[in-house]
């Protein structure tokens, strides 16, 4: 299975950015959320549902998928 894996490194005082992501026939309209919550990781959501790992697992169903990314940056 094709799989998309996230491990971001973002500038610190970057908040949010998107990314219109295809795979063939499909659309993942990707949003990247940094939070300064001090506990660190990455959480990864498709259509609302959580991801076991930090990715995404790419499926040509011709439908547009909503993803989050949420980068919990541990405070310095």
């Amino acid at each position: 299975m094709d799989k998309l894996r996230f491990e971001p490194c973002l500038p610190a005082d970057w908040e949010m950015f998107k990314v219109h992501y295809r795979y063939r026939e499909t659309v993942y309209h990707i949003t990247i959320l940094q939070e300064r919550n001090g506990k660190g990781g990455t959480r990864v959501i498709v259509d609302g549902v959580e991801q076991p790992e930090n990715t995404i697992p790419l499926v040509d169903d011709r439908q547009e998928h909503s993803v989050e990314v949420r980068i919990n940056a541990a405070h310095s």
